[in-house]
Protein backbone atom coordinates (compact mmCIF):
# COMPACT_ATOMS: atom_id res chain seq x y z
CA UNK A 1 0.00 0.00 0.00
CA UNK A 2 2.86 2.37 0.67
CA UNK A 3 4.88 2.03 -2.71
CA UNK A 4 1.64 2.50 -4.45
CA UNK A 5 1.03 5.48 -2.69
CA UNK A 6 3.90 6.67 -2.94
CA UNK A 7 4.46 6.21 -6.57
CA UNK A 8 0.67 7.79 -6.91
CA UNK A 9 2.60 10.48 -5.18
CA UNK A 10 5.25 10.94 -8.06
CA UNK A 11 2.68 10.50 -10.67
CA UNK A 12 0.87 13.69 -9.90
CA UNK A 13 3.93 15.67 -9.48
CA UNK A 14 5.29 14.26 -12.62
CA UNK A 15 1.96 14.91 -14.31
CA UNK A 16 2.04 18.72 -13.53
CA UNK A 17 5.30 19.26 -14.88
CA UNK A 18 4.34 17.44 -18.26
CA UNK A 19 1.18 19.73 -17.70
CA UNK A 20 3.37 22.82 -18.91
CA UNK A 21 6.71 21.24 -19.86
CA UNK A 22 7.68 22.88 -23.61
CA UNK A 23 7.09 21.07 -27.16
CA UNK A 24 5.90 18.00 -25.03
CA UNK A 25 2.97 19.85 -23.47
CA UNK A 26 2.01 21.02 -26.89
CA UNK A 27 -1.49 19.93 -28.95
CA UNK A 28 0.50 17.77 -31.38
CA UNK A 29 1.41 15.52 -28.50
CA UNK A 30 -1.23 12.71 -27.56
CA UNK A 31 -2.43 12.71 -24.11
CA UNK A 32 -1.68 9.47 -24.23
CA UNK A 33 1.78 10.09 -24.68
CA UNK A 34 2.15 12.66 -22.28
CA UNK A 35 0.84 10.26 -19.33
CA UNK A 36 3.39 7.60 -20.61
CA UNK A 37 6.14 9.63 -20.11
CA UNK A 38 4.67 10.93 -16.46
CA UNK A 39 4.44 7.58 -15.27
CA UNK A 40 7.70 6.88 -16.90
CA UNK A 41 9.79 9.52 -14.52
CA UNK A 42 7.62 8.46 -11.82
CA UNK A 43 8.92 4.97 -12.26
CA UNK A 44 12.05 6.57 -12.66
CA UNK A 45 11.62 8.53 -9.86
CA UNK A 46 10.72 6.13 -7.18
CA UNK A 47 14.57 4.35 -7.17
CA UNK A 48 15.31 7.82 -6.26
CA UNK A 49 13.08 9.02 -4.05
CA UNK A 50 11.93 6.60 -0.13
CA UNK A 51 8.30 8.12 1.61
CA UNK A 52 9.34 8.59 4.79
CA UNK A 53 5.68 7.86 6.24
CA UNK A 54 2.64 5.96 4.97
CA UNK A 55 -0.68 7.67 3.38
CA UNK A 56 -2.35 9.58 5.68
CA UNK A 57 -5.27 8.63 8.28
CA UNK A 58 -7.98 10.91 6.32
CA UNK A 59 -9.25 11.98 2.75
CA UNK A 60 -8.97 15.71 3.65
CA UNK A 61 -5.00 15.37 4.81
CA UNK A 62 -4.93 12.97 1.18
CA UNK A 63 -6.46 15.78 -1.09
CA UNK A 64 -3.77 18.40 0.75
CA UNK A 65 -1.10 16.62 0.25
CA UNK A 66 -2.04 15.46 -3.78
CA UNK A 67 -2.76 19.13 -4.57
CA UNK A 68 -0.04 20.38 -3.02
CA UNK A 69 2.44 17.63 -4.89
CA UNK A 70 0.30 18.62 -8.17
CA UNK A 71 1.72 22.69 -7.40
CA UNK A 72 4.86 21.95 -7.18
CA UNK A 73 4.49 19.52 -10.61
CA UNK A 74 3.37 22.67 -12.11
CA UNK A 75 5.79 25.35 -10.90
CA UNK A 76 8.30 23.28 -11.95
CA UNK A 77 6.50 23.05 -15.71
CA UNK A 78 6.49 27.01 -15.42
CA UNK A 79 9.91 27.38 -14.28
CA UNK A 80 10.91 25.10 -17.46
CA UNK A 81 8.52 27.22 -19.71
CA UNK A 82 9.22 30.84 -18.66
CA UNK A 83 11.54 31.24 -21.40
CA UNK A 84 9.01 29.78 -24.11
CA UNK A 85 6.29 32.40 -23.03
CA UNK A 86 8.86 35.19 -23.26
CA UNK A 87 9.98 34.02 -26.71
CA UNK A 88 6.10 34.16 -27.69
CA UNK A 89 6.16 37.77 -26.34
CA UNK A 90 8.81 38.33 -28.35
CA UNK A 91 7.32 37.23 -31.38
CA UNK A 92 4.00 39.09 -31.38
CA UNK A 93 6.28 42.21 -30.85
CA UNK A 94 8.36 41.13 -33.58
CA UNK A 95 5.34 40.80 -35.80
CA UNK A 96 4.01 43.99 -35.11
CA UNK A 97 7.25 45.66 -35.40
CA UNK A 98 7.33 44.22 -39.16
CA UNK A 99 3.80 44.81 -39.84
CA UNK A 100 2.71 40.89 -39.87
CA UNK A 101 0.00 41.00 -37.82
CA UNK A 102 -2.30 40.31 -40.46
CA UNK A 103 -0.52 37.52 -42.02
CA UNK A 104 -1.45 34.75 -39.04
CA UNK A 105 -1.94 31.15 -39.10
CA UNK A 106 -2.90 28.33 -36.95
CA UNK A 107 0.68 27.35 -35.35
CA UNK A 108 0.26 23.35 -34.52
CA UNK A 109 2.09 23.50 -31.85
CA UNK A 110 -0.15 25.86 -29.76
CA UNK A 111 -3.20 25.32 -31.80
CA UNK A 112 -3.47 29.05 -31.47
CA UNK A 113 -3.17 32.24 -34.33
CA UNK A 114 0.30 33.13 -34.60
CA UNK A 115 2.53 34.77 -37.17
CA UNK A 116 5.29 33.34 -39.25
CA UNK A 117 7.85 35.88 -37.82
CA UNK A 118 6.57 34.18 -34.13
CA UNK A 119 6.67 30.75 -35.18
CA UNK A 120 10.21 31.13 -36.29
CA UNK A 121 11.21 32.38 -32.90
CA UNK A 122 9.09 29.64 -30.84
CA UNK A 123 10.67 26.78 -33.18
CA UNK A 124 13.95 28.29 -32.93
CA UNK A 125 13.49 28.41 -28.95
CA UNK A 126 12.49 23.96 -28.85
CA UNK A 127 15.16 23.23 -31.10
CA UNK A 128 17.81 25.24 -28.85
CA UNK A 129 15.86 23.58 -26.61
CA UNK A 130 16.53 19.42 -27.27
CA UNK A 131 20.16 20.16 -29.05
CA UNK A 132 21.17 22.04 -25.65
CA UNK A 133 20.26 18.82 -23.82
CA UNK A 134 18.04 21.61 -21.55
CA UNK A 135 15.52 18.10 -21.52
CA UNK A 136 17.97 16.09 -19.58
CA UNK A 137 18.39 19.18 -17.37
CA UNK A 138 15.06 19.53 -16.67
CA UNK A 139 14.58 15.98 -15.93
CA UNK A 140 17.47 16.50 -13.15
CA UNK A 141 15.59 18.99 -11.51
CA UNK A 142 12.70 17.15 -11.48
CA UNK A 143 14.94 14.61 -9.36
CA UNK A 144 16.14 16.83 -7.23
CA UNK A 145 13.22 18.97 -6.75
CA UNK A 146 12.05 16.02 -3.96
CA UNK A 147 15.53 17.38 -1.96
CA UNK A 148 14.22 20.91 -2.09
CA UNK A 149 10.02 19.58 -1.60
CA UNK A 150 10.42 16.24 0.13
CA UNK A 151 7.77 13.99 -1.25
CA UNK A 152 4.48 14.25 0.65
CA UNK A 153 5.42 17.04 2.97
CA UNK A 154 3.64 20.72 2.54
CA UNK A 155 5.17 23.33 2.85
CA UNK A 156 5.52 27.25 1.96
CA UNK A 157 7.80 29.95 2.10
CA UNK A 158 7.33 33.61 0.92
CA UNK A 159 10.35 34.03 -0.80
CA UNK A 160 8.83 31.60 -3.18
CA UNK A 161 6.14 34.50 -3.97
CA UNK A 162 8.37 36.90 -4.77
CA UNK A 163 10.73 35.06 -6.72
CA UNK A 164 7.62 34.18 -8.38
CA UNK A 165 6.70 37.81 -9.12
CA UNK A 166 10.38 38.82 -10.22
CA UNK A 167 10.25 35.79 -12.70
CA UNK A 168 7.09 36.69 -14.76
CA UNK A 169 8.41 40.46 -14.41
CA UNK A 170 11.94 38.86 -16.52
CA UNK A 171 9.64 37.63 -18.95
CA UNK A 172 8.96 40.70 -20.64
CA UNK A 173 12.58 41.89 -19.78
CA UNK A 174 13.50 38.96 -21.90
CA UNK A 175 11.33 39.21 -24.57
CA UNK A 176 12.33 42.84 -25.15
CA UNK A 177 16.16 42.35 -25.61
CA UNK A 178 15.25 40.02 -28.42
CA UNK A 179 13.14 42.71 -30.20
CA UNK A 180 15.21 45.50 -29.31
CA UNK A 181 17.18 45.47 -32.11
CA UNK A 182 13.92 45.72 -34.89
CA UNK A 183 11.87 48.21 -32.57
CA UNK A 184 14.78 50.32 -32.59
CA UNK A 185 14.73 49.98 -36.43
CA UNK A 186 11.23 50.26 -36.96
CA UNK A 187 11.62 53.28 -34.82
CA UNK A 188 14.32 55.16 -37.41
CA UNK A 189 12.09 54.00 -39.96
CA UNK A 190 8.62 55.50 -38.77
CA UNK A 191 10.78 58.60 -37.92
CA UNK A 192 12.12 59.52 -41.50
CA UNK A 193 8.88 58.40 -43.36
CA UNK A 194 7.56 61.17 -40.60
CA UNK A 195 10.02 63.79 -41.92
CA UNK A 196 9.27 62.34 -45.61
CA UNK A 197 5.72 62.80 -44.92
CA UNK A 198 6.29 66.85 -43.72
CA UNK A 199 8.56 67.82 -47.07
CA UNK A 200 6.52 65.90 -49.33
CA UNK A 201 2.49 65.97 -48.09
CA UNK A 202 1.22 64.60 -51.38
CA UNK A 203 3.28 61.22 -50.31
CA UNK A 204 1.23 57.99 -49.35
CA UNK A 205 3.50 58.05 -46.48
CA UNK A 206 1.89 55.49 -44.05
CA UNK A 207 1.55 52.84 -47.54
CA UNK A 208 5.07 53.58 -48.22
CA UNK A 209 6.92 52.90 -45.12
CA UNK A 210 5.04 49.45 -45.70
CA UNK A 211 7.67 47.37 -47.98
CA UNK A 212 10.76 49.89 -46.29
CA UNK A 213 9.58 48.28 -42.73
CA UNK A 214 9.35 44.87 -43.27
CA UNK A 215 12.71 44.79 -45.52
CA UNK A 216 14.35 46.11 -42.94
CA UNK A 217 13.09 43.92 -40.18
CA UNK A 218 13.85 41.01 -42.45
CA UNK A 219 17.41 41.57 -42.90
CA UNK A 220 18.28 42.98 -39.50
CA UNK A 221 16.14 39.95 -38.30
CA UNK A 222 18.57 37.66 -40.25
CA UNK A 223 21.45 39.24 -39.04
CA UNK A 224 20.82 39.33 -35.05
CA UNK A 225 19.00 35.56 -35.26
CA UNK A 226 22.71 34.71 -33.76
CA UNK A 227 22.45 37.00 -30.81
CA UNK A 228 18.78 35.87 -30.14
CA UNK A 229 19.85 32.18 -30.53
CA UNK A 230 22.50 33.15 -27.48
CA UNK A 231 19.61 35.23 -25.18
CA UNK A 232 17.26 32.21 -25.92
CA UNK A 233 20.21 29.66 -24.90
CA UNK A 234 21.71 31.83 -21.61
CA UNK A 235 17.99 31.34 -20.27
CA UNK A 236 17.78 27.77 -20.89
CA UNK A 237 20.67 27.19 -18.93
CA UNK A 238 19.37 28.86 -16.03
CA UNK A 239 16.32 27.07 -15.88
CA UNK A 240 16.54 24.10 -13.90
CA UNK A 241 17.65 26.23 -11.06
CA UNK A 242 14.78 28.51 -11.81
CA UNK A 243 12.53 25.39 -11.36
CA UNK A 244 14.03 24.50 -8.31
CA UNK A 245 13.65 27.99 -6.51
CA UNK A 246 10.15 28.47 -7.71
CA UNK A 247 9.62 24.92 -5.32
CA UNK A 248 7.75 26.12 -2.25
Amino acid sequence: MTQIYEWMLLFVRAGGLITLLPAISAEPVPVQVRVAIAGFLAYAASGWVHLSGGPPSDVGSLIIIIVHELLIGLLLGFGARLVFYAVEFAGQLLSTEMGFTMSTHIDPISNRSSSSIGSLVNYLAIVLFFLSNCHHAVILAFLRSFDVAPLGIPTFTHNVAEFFVVQTGNIFLVALQMAAPIMAVNFIVTFTFAILGKAAPGMSVFTESFSVRILAGLTLLGLTLGLTAQIVLSHLRESPEVMLRLLP
